[in-house]
């Protein structure tokens, strides 16, 4: 059989491509090639596991994105539900596309965390005296262990 074009291998990969994000074995894979399409039967196991290859470093490269470009889209999408929500007078996806941007924008979290104790009471103690005391009940710890190592 001639070699395959770099064209037809790719078709090839790309073919195979949902399978292999599907989590598919390479039985599984071999079985469908061959019932689905027409050059399944004429390769080899070795070569089919060299389009798995492939397939894996497409996914590899799906998964690298660009945050902020990400971000935009996710926040124009949002706002365009929104629009035509609000021409349709749909209430509940203004709602929820609403939530949705919100919690995109972070604007449901709290402006400032308190350290609190008990029943949200301020704490008596600073941050600072807490870690001190920590770090005291830790190394006293370590001077016990160590007496009781050292005692006969």
């Amino acid at each position: 059989m001639a070699r395959s074009t770099k064209a037809e291998v790719a078709r090839r990969v790309a073919e195979i491509f949902p399978l292999v994000c599907d989590c598919l074995t390479l039985r599984e894979i071999r079985a469908w090639v061959n019932q689905k399409t027409s050059w399944g039967a004429h390769i080899s196991d070795a070569q089919l596991k060299r389009y798995l290859t492939e397939a894996r470093a497409l996914m590899k490269e799906a998964a690298l994105y660009d945050r902020e470009q990400e971000f935009g889209a996710s926040r124009r999408r949002l706002e365009r539900i929104l629009a035509r929500a609000a021409a349709k007078g749909d209430l509940r996806t203004m709602l929820t596309a609403n939530r949705q941007l919100n919690e995109l924008l972070g604007l449901g979290a709290p402006a400032r965390l308190e350290l609190c104790g008990p029943d949200g009471a301020p704490l008596e103690i600073s941050a600072a005296a807490l870690a001190a005391r920590f770090d005291a009940l830790v190394e006293a710890k370590a001077e016990r262990l160590k007496a009781t190592k050292e005692t006969p």
